[in-house]
């Protein structure tokens, strides 16, 4: 595989686990406000809904985040789009 096809491959792998990331996040926020509505009686559940939620956010970003130190190590992306990828999904993570 040259290295330019290795490019591609991890560009497309980083775009699905970005994509992958923002299914959770948005699972997670549906999950946030059942949770504000729900009856007293559903507390409990509902709380568990949303950690089980938080934790498959918190999952998909460290897991995104290994894709891009694999690549950057690999010298496949820059230290600049490196950089700004993290801060990217840092920032969806944390303001969502």
């Amino acid at each position: 595989m040259t290295k330019a096809e290795q490019v591609e491959v991890i560009r497309k792998k980083i775009e699905f686990e970005k994509g992958f990331l923002d299914d959770e996040i948005k699972k997670r926020n549906e999950a946030r406000e059942v949770f504000k509505y729900c009856p007293i009686e559903k507390t409990q559940e509902k709380q568990s809904e949303l950690d089980a939620c938080c934790n498959s956010v918190n999952n998909q970003y460290m897991y995104l985040c290994g894709v891009l130190d694999t690549a950057r190590k690999l010298d496949l992306i820059s230290k600049d789009e490196y950089r700004e990828l993290r801060e990217q999904a840092l920032d969806k993570v944390i303001d969502s």
